[in-house]
């Protein structure tokens, strides 16, 4: 973290205001990964005490109502499409997302232990058309990000004896 009064302090809490500013001034956005800054930025500035470069409590309750509106409720597309679930911004039921996405988030713990397969990995259920050659080398370090990934989402969720 930067000195409160360093050019660097002062440029991250701009750069903050305004990327909170134009968030809270459009609609819900339909890029999962966006709205994961945005968690982020919540997070880091709560883990760092900022809160008077932005309205914080507003920020949390869009994110709230964007996160209810980001996970795929159609269940069905997630064995075989990139879909945005439960565990994209979710990891406890102590994430104060959890709420309203209880059954979903539920849903998602017994989905996981489902679909594991023998060898203890998941299928991925997308791939590079464009890209069959760089796909058969990315598809085994996407299995290890899945892997890595389901059991911390179990483990959050106390689905894991460890």
């Amino acid at each position: 973290m930067a000195d409160k009064d360093s050019k660097l302090y002062a440029l991250g809490c701009r750069i903050a205001k305004e990327a909170v500013s134009a968030y809270m001034n459009q609609e819900f956005l339909n890029d999962m990964f966006a709205v994961l800054c945005y968690i982020r930025l919540m997070k880091y500035a709560e883990e760092a005490g900022v809160n008077d470069v932005f309205d914080m409590e507003a920020l949390k309750a869009k994110l709230i109502k964007q996160v209810e509106r980001s996970i795929a409720r159609n269940v069905s597309e997630w064995e075989t499409s990139y879909v945005c679930k439960p565990s994209q911004f979710i990891d406890s039921r102590e994430s104060i997302f959890y709420k309203n996405n209880e059954e979903i988030c539920d849903f998602e713990c017994d989905f996981i232990m489902k679909t594991q397969l023998d060898n203890g990995s998941w299928n991925i259920p997308w791939n590079w058309v464009a890209y069959p050659e760089e796909w058969a080398i990315s598809k085994n370090w996407w299995k290890s990000y899945v892997i890595i990934s389901n059991l911390l989402y179990l483990k959050g969720f106390k689905k894991l004896n460890c």
